[in-house]
Formats: structure tokens, C-alpha cells, sequence
């Protein structure tokens, strides 16, 4: 497991002079947690400050903003941190958040998790995939959390050694991470304690406990999917995924039963390794038992490459002999030989659903589980056509 600090981190504070106390009451400007040295412990003295290197511009102090406005460094601590108790003329209140702009001043990450009682960033643990389909929800989610105050911590986690949502509590009982945002659990008896005592959402997959979860809207997007190919005049599908015991692999294959078995459809399920060779052993073995599908869907983006790769090596055609749709969607799908369509799902969307329930969480409102099922469209290329009338006629004989 890996971890990585994202968003921007605060400038280093400075101690306050023993005669720019700020008054009985006002926030305490302080230093920032990443930056606190070893002597600067309440009760003793800060060491001298230390000029800045050459080219190098200090970072802004509420003093600085103090002597610029002339008034006193209280002053400007109940301004910059909003407290409703300041009784301040309009036009300083202006001055001093105009010469804070002007100064680059942010506010001290320290002092802000002290006077709070929390450390403003969140972990999220996702699975080490090379999916860009990650990247997109980490995007979202980074991007709220900035929006509502908070930096993300990403930690990785390897997907050979899975491992249960509880072994990531010690984060926030640490004081490490205010809550967790969680991505990784599995459909299998170790997982199934789940997590207690600390605020956490599931990610893209259920949880062992309910009311936490923030997922998207898996059957929604198989039916997109059958629904587009069936209009073009197939009844035969395909379904090439990842292993069942990832949750939103077991809801496309749940739902494409189901619904292929309403319609009077054919349905092969394969599942395989998240990889390349899953792709390529899944469709090759399919090619290999039984007649051919006409249409397939593909869960994961590197089975795809695989998935089209034993196509050509066994001379199908894509789209003439089959069709393909994958269920993540990429823009390198459209630099293919044959660009592929896909079903484009709101990950962004998801990824920034799930920081608003985990921060709901924290701050003691949870409002139960999300499921985010805008936007989702069907990205049409060139990997679907109706099929051919030979496939067809196959498929009538049987």
C-alpha cells in the first residue's frame, strides 16, 4: 500500500510574538501539522525565524496583514476566521481581507484543526489499477473536497493482498484523516465486518453494513447497453468481467441475467483477471465452447485490449462478426484500430457524491446510501453494427 498527499498544502505559520497576543478568545494562529518543528511546543520559545533564501518570498502572517491595515493581529484573526462575535467598521473589515488577497495569506491548517477538533483531510483507499476509469472519480472527489475545505489523502491498496474495510479505522483514531472514503471492499467473508466507529462512505462497491454506500447505477448501464444493441437486431449477448466478488462486476452480471432472461435473450457471462490476459483467456475460451455471441460487453478497460486482441487473432470481425461495448469509458478508445464504443458513467459525479456523504458523516448528519445515475450516455463508435446475416442465420439454426 502506497499513500499520497493531494491538494495544496498551507505556507508555515509562525508562533506570535509574547506583544501580539491575540485578545481572550480570538483564534490562535499557529503552524501547519506537516511543518511543526520538534522546540515549538506551547509553554516554550520559538527559535528565530529564519530569513528566507534568496529569490524566496516569505509567506504572509496575520501580523504582516496586522501592521499593513494598522490595527492589531486580533483583529485580523477574527476577520479572516469569520468570527460572528467581531464588531468591526465595514470599511477595515475590507481592507483587511483585500491586503490578505493581496499578500497570498492562508489560513493556518493547524490552528484551523485545532479550534475544530478535526484535521480537514479525508483518506481515500482505492485499488492499485491501471484503469484511468479511477483517475476520473479521484478527480471528482479531490475537486469537492477542495471546494469544501478539505485535501485527500490517496492510498492505494494492492489488489493481490485485499484488505478488510475496519484495518483503515486507525487513520481516524489517529487523528490522521477526519473520515474515510473507501473503495476496496470485497464480496467475501473477511470483508464482511465492515467498518464501525469511525465516518465512512463505501465507494463504487456496497459495503458490508448498509447505509453508507455511494454507487452508480450498474443496472442502468447494462440496460443502456442491451437496449442500444438490441435495437440494431440482437439477441444474442456476451458479458466478459472481473471477478464476482468485486460488488459493481456482481451488479452488471446480476442485472444483465436478469434482464436478458426477461427478454428471452442469450447470455454468456465470463469472468476473468482485470487484465489483458483476463480479457484474452475469457473471449478465447468463449470462441472455443459454444456458438459465437453476436454482441459483447466488457466490464473492465484492460480486458478490453485483451477482448480485442483474441478477436483478431481468431479472424472475427469487429463489427461485421461482433460486436463490442465497453462498460468504461476512455478517450484512447477512440485511437483503436477499430474504436470502440462504451458506456460513459458519472464518475466524477460519484467521486465528488461520496465526499459530500462522508462529510455529512463527520459532521454528524448521514443521510444513507447514494446512488448517482446522472450523467450516463451510450458513447457510440464504430465497434457496433447490426449483425451480419450469416451470424443471424447461425443463431436461427440452433
Amino acid at each position: 500500500m502506497t499513500g499520497m498527499a493531494s491538494g495544496p498544502a498551507g505556507p508555515p505559520g509562525e508562533s506570535l510574538p509574547a506583544d501580539s497576543a491575540p485578545a481572550e478568545g480570538a483564534p490562535i494562529e499557529s503552524v501547519p501539522a506537516e511543518s511543526v518543528p520538534a522546540e515549538s511546543v506551547p509553554g516554550e520559545s520559538a527559535p528565530a525565524e529564519a530569513p528566507p533564501a534568496a529569490g524566496q518570498r516569505r509567506a504572509s502572517r496575520l501580523v504582516d496583514i496586522a501592521e499593513a491595515v494598522g490595527v492589531h493581529v486580533s483583529t485580523v484573526s477574527r476577520v479572516l476566521n469569520g468570527d460572528p462575535a467581531q464588531s468591526i467598521r465595514p470599511e477595515v473589515y475590507e481592507r483587511i481581507l483585500a491586503t490578505a488577497r493581496q499578500q497570498g495569506y492562508r489560513p493556518n491548517a493547524l490552528a484551523r484543526a485545532l479550534k475544530r477538533q478535526r484535521t480537514g483531510a479525508l483518506a481515500f483507499v482505492v485499488p492499485l489499477e491501471r484503469n484511468p476509469s479511477w483517475a476520473r472519480m479521484q478527480g471528482g472527489a479531490l475537486r469537492r473536497a477542495s471546494e469544501r475545505g478539505y485535501v485527500v489523502m490517496i492510498m492505494e491498496e494492492l489488489t493481490e493482498e485485499p484488505k478488510p474495510p475496519g484495518d483503515y479505522r486507525y487513520l481516524v483514531e489517529e487523528s490522521r484523516a477526519d473520515g474515510l472514503l473507501l473503495a476496496t471492499p470485497l464480496r467475501i467473508r473477511e470483508h464482511a465486518d465492515g467498518m464501525m466507529g469511525a465516518p465512512h462512505v463505501y465507494v463504487n462497491r456496497r459495503g458490508p453494513e448498509r447505509g453508507n454506500d455511494v454507487v452508480m447505477d450498474e443496472p442502468g448501464a447494462v440496460r443502456m447497453f442491451l437496449d442500444h444493441a438490441a435495437g440494431l437486431g440482437h439477441r444474442s449477448f456476451a458479458l466478459v468481467d472481473g471477478p464476482p466478488e468485486v460488488d459493481t462486476v456482481h451488479r452488471r452480471a446480476t442485472a444483465a441475467r436478469r434482464i436478458c432472461a426477461a427478454r428471452g435473450y442469450d447470455l454468456t457471462v465470463r469472468h476473468a483477471a482485470p487484465s489483458e490476459d483476463g480479457g484474452w483467456d475469457a473471449v478465447t475460451k468463449m470462441l472455443r465452447q459454444g456458438p459465437r455471441p453476436t454482441v459483447c460487453g466488457v466490464g473492465h478497460l484492460t480486458q478490453l485490449f485483451g477482448v480485442m486482441a483474441a478477436l483478431r487473432a481468431a479472424g472475427v470481425q469487429v463489427p461485421g462478426d461482433m460486436s463490442v461495448v465497453s462498460f468504461d469509458e476512455d478517450q484512447c478508445l477512440a485511437f483503436l484500430e477499430v474504436p470502440v464504443s462504451s458506456v460513459c458513467m458519472p464518475l466524477p459525479e460519484l467521486g465528488a457524491a461520496a465526499v459530500d456523504a462522508l462529510i455529512a458523516r463527520i459532521e454528524g448528519n448521514p443521510d444513507g446510501d447514494v446512488m448517482v445515475r446522472e450523467p450516463m450516455s451510450l458513447r457510440q463508435r464504430a465497434s457496433v453494427a447490426p449483425p451480419s446475416d450469416g451470424t443471424a442465420a447461425r443463431r436461427s439454426r440452433r
